[in-house]
């Protein structure tokens, strides 16, 4: 069943409070015909799941008894351990998320650390027939062509019919790509103290070889090294995390061998401010072909967040986008990055799923894949774009119901009723291409003003949550 909640249905379900982001979408259009995840399993994939108790006693995940728990880093356990050895708290949030979607789907949260687990981890969920797994997390090791060892495992999962959603990442900033002399290009950073910072760099060939060193400016104004990459790979070299300091910091970058040849610097932490280079800033493996990749929107906006990774032109990611900046538990408002708006993809997926099953239809991986992009809200430039992908993923497609009706006599008087199955975000009245009312409300009326001679042209907009428009146009006569 569905309760009102306001103006918004939410699904009845033991979540103490639902995230905005299903209004955003239209899954409430879903969830008021009782579509909630029934019969439906999906796997949450992550580093770590700290604090679950506290969410399943704050009612915002259903008890232990009613998950399943796999996990792949006996070192960490449940709490895991992110790039700096802490515990996190990510997993859970993101399990949160798509328990308000699909609150009563069965929620497999699976937890890894290395790239190795992290394979092991997702030819685990193919083995187990999951039907959708969804990933926030991106490893800065390249190759990030679709090519890598992350990548083939998604791709292999897809293979067995998982509809994987990953983030596309947050590295749009945080993400520089040019040619390097030896002698070095110098990005500046600005980390607070405190800030710890970890960097990537990679580049196509065996043949090249490239670093990088960490500067602090010294009191004098020179420049001293304070830290050096070390090789990786025979196309990688990393940092280990270096905890700053007071002062002035930038990273210097150089081709050490080969011939001339374009480099890839990925931070984890700090952004390169006006020197950043969103083109190709989608890590792996969000550059799986086998992937649905979701970049990040605010739920109350139509805009690219900045931090959002682009991919390619013509690398065909990401494939969509998603809400974020949302609540789901009340102790970490704003829950943003790709990383939630990767969950609110999964979550569509599985309503669907449940939908087309119950209706004899089919509900396989691409067809699940091809209805998601398929039925996205366009934004940005037209068509696909490696900003938004093909748009904003929408559980509902129909445009809501207008009934229009205009009273007689000298004082005309307009009175529209919205109709939707999920939620009305506004209503439009116009006349002769003057806007006459805007309300966020289903039910508005405005007295027109008075008719030009001849035919006066009344146009009602109603747009629901999801940007599906209904528009009705009526001609008025005016006086002869």
């Amino acid at each position: 069943m569905a309760v009102a909640m306001g103006a918004i249905l939410a699904p009845t379900a033991s979540a103490a409070l639902i995230s905005q982001g299903g209004v955003r979408v239209g899954a409430d259009a879903l969830w008021s015909r009782g579509v909630l995840g029934q019969g439906q399993t999906v796997a949450v994939i992550d580093k770590g799941f700290a604090g679950l108790d506290r969410s399943i006693a704050l009612g915002e995940l259903p008890a232990r008894q009613d998950m399943s728990i796999q996990l792949f880093d006996p070192a960490s356990g449940l709490d895991g351990s992110d790039e700096f050895g802490m515990p996190s708290v990510h997993g859970v949030r993101m399990a949160e998320l798509i328990h308000d979607m699909a609150p009563q789907a069965h929620l497999v949260l699976v937890g890894y650390r290395t790239m190795d687990q992290f394979a092991e981890a997702a030819a685990w969920v193919a083995a187990q027939g999951i039907p959708v797994a969804t990933h926030s997390n991106s490893f800065l090791t390249p190759p990030f062509d679709g090519t890598g060892a992350a990548a083939r495992a998604v791709d292999a999962a897809a293979a067995a019919g998982v509809l994987w959603v990953n983030s596309a990442g947050n590295f749009a900033q945080r993400h520089w790509r040019g040619a390097a002399p030896s002698t070095g290009v110098a990005i500046p950073i600005a980390p607070n103290p405190g800030d710890p910072l970890l960097f990537s760099l990679a580049w196509a060939s065996p043949a090249v070889t490239g670093s990088l060193s960490v500067e602090q400016q010294d009191p004098s104004g020179a420049w001293v090294e304070v830290q050096r990459s070390t090789p990786a790979s025979a196309i990688n070299a990393v940092t280990a995390p270096l905890v700053t300091a007071a002062g002035v910091y930038r990273v210097v970058v150089r081709q050490d061998a080969g011939p001339p040849a374009e480099l890839d610097l990925f931070s984890r932490t700090v952004g390169f401010g006006a020197m950043a280079v969103a083109d190709g800033s989608i890590p792996t493996p969000g550059d799986a072909a086998g992937a649905v990749s979701v970049g990040a929107v605010k739920w109350t906006g139509s805009t690219i967040e900045p931090y959002s990774s682009n991919g390619r032109v013509g690398q065909g990611k990401p494939d969509l986008v998603a809400p974020t900046y949302v609540t789901s538990n009340p102790e970490w408002p704003g829950t943003a990055g790709t990383s939630a708006s990767a969950p609110h993809v999964a979550g569509v997926a599985v309503l669907l799923r449940q939908q087309r099953m119950a209706a004899g239809l089919p509900a396989d991986r691409g067809t699940l894949r091809a209805l998601l992009v398929g039925g996205a809200q366009d934004l940005g430039p037209p068509g696909f774009d490696p900003a938004f992908g093909a748009g904003m993923v929408r559980a509902d497609t129909s445009a809501p119901a207008a009934r229009v009706r205009v009273s007689a006599g000298p004082t005309r008087v307009v009175r529209v009723l919205a109709r939707d199955a999920g939620t009305i975000r506004q209503v439009r009245i116009s006349m002769n291409g003057r806007s006459l009312r805007l309300v966020r409300r289903p039910v508005v009326g405005v007295r027109l003003p008075a008719l030009r001679r001849g035919a006066n042209r009344l146009v009602v907009t109603a747009e629901d949550m999801a940007g599906n428009l209904a528009t009705r146009t009526l001609t008025i006569r005016g006086p002869r």
